[in-house]
């Protein structure tokens, strides 16, 4: 399901998702403990009921060390899993222009993906603050601030292999819409409560198709 957003019958903007994640695993508490951060995870999607999110993780819920590009899903295996996972979702409003060279970005991302690996020296790179950058080698916020930066949405001030997910937090135009247990958003969203997680300001505007 897509949402977009009318004004005066013109079909000018989309919408896009942005989930920050944190499942409570072993790694991420690694990481929690050197970033002092809510969620070291960060995820895209096109579609509110996140059905399909994209980013770079583990590919398999046992084994933090096999990753790369992955389509996943908050009803999936991962997520399954780590079902006490914590989150926050976010809203960005964008043209259609960038909207569909995300998709376009995307689709190129899932036509080679199993060239991809999970890029664990990036993360090194962060932490001394020199990116490392691979042409098959991604770690998930360089990934998405790479997705928005190749679509011409630079909210950065330092290159996509700088940047954590901590950083999305502080774009401007996105929209809080929900904090809490990832299942318990799954749970709403399967009972088709679509309108408690839309920005009070955008409610009377917000059709779906």
């Amino acid at each position: 399901m897509e949402s977009q957003f009318s004004k005066g019958g013109e079909d000018k903007k989309r919408t896009v998702y942005i989930l920050l994640t944190n499942t409570g695993s072993v790694p991420t508490r690694i990481l929690k403990a050197y970033t002092k951060a809510p969620y070291n995870h960060v995820s895209i999607s096109f579609s509110l009921d996140l059905k399909k999110i994209y980013s770079f993780g583990r590919k398999k819920y046992n084994n933090p060390l096999w990753g790369g590009f992955v389509v996943e899903s908050i009803d999936g295996e991962i997520y399954e899993y780590f079902s006490e996972t914590t989150c926050s979702i976010y809203s960005l409003e964008v043209d259609r222009s960038a909207y569909y060279r995300m998709k376009k970005v995307i689709r190129e991302f899932e036509k080679e993906k199993d060239k991809y690996v999970y890029s664990f020296i990036g993360l090194l790179g962060v932490a001394i603050k020199v990116p490392v950058e691979r042409e098959y080698g991604y770690f998930c916020s360089q990934f998405v601030a790479r997705v928005l930066e190749r679509s011409g949405l630079n909210f950065f001030d330092k290159p996509p292999g700088l940047v954590t997910p901590n950083d999305f937090i502080t774009i401007k135009e996105l929209n809080h819409i929900y904090s809490g247990k990832l299942s318990d958003y799954s749970k709403e969203i399967s009972l088709g409560n679509y309108n408690n997680f839309i920005p009070i300001n955008r409610k009377a505007q917000l059709t779906f198709r």
